[in-house]
């Protein structure tokens, strides 16, 4: 059997354009657990001791990297970018795995 991939992605939300957000939120989730992906956790950030600010994390468990990548370059990913660019200062878009 073959390791997991983890999803791990971090979020700085651009005040001005809470309903971007929301309407990214609403939308990627799906995709998200369309692709087979479990919520590990989903974390506000508190306190930000060290590196770039971001206010949000996602931790998500899936069976492949294929279904990963195969999610962020579907076409239907690819008409929630503009949303995403519109309610977001920042994203980084990761694919880990255990050490």
């Amino acid at each position: 059997m073959s390791e997991k991939s983890t999803l791990v992605v971090t979020a700085t939300p651009n005040p001005n354009e809470m309903e971007s957000v929301q309407s990214y939120l609403q939308g990627v989730m799906p995709l998200l657990t369309g692709a087979g992906g479990q919520l590990v956790k989903r974390l506000k950030v508190e306190n930000q001791i060290h590196g770039n600010s971001n206010g949000m994390v996602l931790v998500m468990d899936f069976d492949s990297d294929d279904a990963v990548t195969g999610l962020f370059e579907s076409d239907e990913y690819a008409k929630l970018v503009p949303v995403r660019d519109k309610g977001f200062k920042e994203m980084n878009i990761m694919v880990t795995h255990t050490l």
